[in-house]
């Protein structure tokens, strides 16, 4: 009775894995590429080893050669590309198939490479920047100017150099000044400069690069610059021009700022710069006198008060850097 009772319970448990073992097989088919890639497989004391596959002509030199650049350029052949006879000359293929939304144009001029270097150094170079600035704080009259710098970059992120700004007969009245002017018969004291120099410090934390148009690569950096110098201003006579009349002044001045460049080629750049340049101003008295004495007195012209003047300017102009050419120290 008992050995009946254990007959049927495994007769029950087969019925029951039957299915189970039906669904474990059909998982685990496999189609005729697949089969003949098996065969292709061997195993060496547990450790699984792969033959190389079609394509793969880099992983056949025992592994130390890859490509044509010792490495470090990724070749479109060896990856079963068909990059055709010249560039953008038929549809890329990959194994004797179109591939989809395929474009090796970008990558035929430009070779991916898996550590790239600086686009242009700095090191050792001289940065010659002209330019011209317009100032965007002063709603009464507006300083242009004509700029020109020079760096000289000690590494490829510091560099010390020298600014020029030359403003005489640039400055101009804004449509806000001759307003209020005209419509309240008041005046506003302002001032006019002629030119300045600095003496300045860059560092450049940031560069990258960017796609542009699917066929450009264009490379970019960003720096702050700081410094002392001089400027030298006059006071406008706007409250008394018939008797006052003005001499340049020198200021202590300071400037800080942050530019930007884009890269046109190895040596030539545009960029654009935001620059305050700060320094201490006195502005004309806005008092008058009716004595004639005391009206050609010119003590009394200019007004006590020192005001923090804040000079905004705009500036956008070309980078040259110097020598034009350059090596690297080690190869790509």
């Amino acid at each position: 009775m008992k050995r009946k009772r254990i007959e049927l319970s495994l007769l029950l448990v087969t019925l029951l894995l039957l299915p189970v073992a039906s669904f474990a097989q059909d998982d685990m088919t496999f189609g005729e590429e697949e089969a003949e890639a098996g065969a292709d497989m061997t195993f060496d004391e547990g450790e699984a080893q792969e033959t190389p596959m079609e394509g793969d002509t880099g992983a056949t030199d025992a592994g130390t050669d890859v490509g044509s650049s010792g490495g470090d350029l990724l070749d479109l052949e060896d990856l079963g590309m068909d990059t055709g006879a010249g560039v953008g000359v038929g549809a890329p293929t990959q194994k004797g198939k179109p591939v989809e939304n395929g474009n090796l144009t970008v990558l035929e001029r430009h070779p991916i490479w898996a550590i790239q270097q600086v686009y242009a150094l700095r090191k050792g170079r001289f940065d010659l920047q002209p330019s011209f600035g317009v100032s965007l704080n002063d709603p009464f009259v507006q300083h242009q100017s004509f700029n020109l710098g020079l760096s000289y970059y000690i590494t490829e992120v510091l560099s010390i150099g020298v600014s020029f700004n030359w403003y005489r007969f640039l400055d101009k009245e804004t449509d806000v000044n001759y307003s209020i002017s005209r419509a309240s018969h008041q005046t506003v004291p302002i001032n006019e400069y002629f030119w300045g120099g600095q003496l300045n410090m860059t560092y450049v934390p940031m560069y990258g690069k960017f796609a542009f148009l699917e066929n450009w690569i264009l490379h970019w950096d960003v720096w702050f610059i700081g410094g002392g110098g001089f400027i030298f201003t006059r006071p406008i006579p706007v409250i008394d021009p018939d008797y006052r009349s003005f001499e340049y002044e020198m200021k202590i001045a300071f400037n800080v700022g942050i530019g930007g460049r884009l890269y046109l080629t190895r040596f030539l750049a545009v960029f654009v710069e935001l620059r305050d340049y700060i320094f201490p101003e006195k502005l004309e008295e806005l008092t008058t006198y009716s004595d004639p004495d005391m009206r050609a007195d010119d003590s009394l012209w200019i007004s006590d008060d020192v005001k923090l003047t804040n000079n905004v300017t705009l500036q956008a102009g070309i980078s040259i850097f110097l020598p034009p050419t350059f090596e690297f120290k080690l190869p790509k």
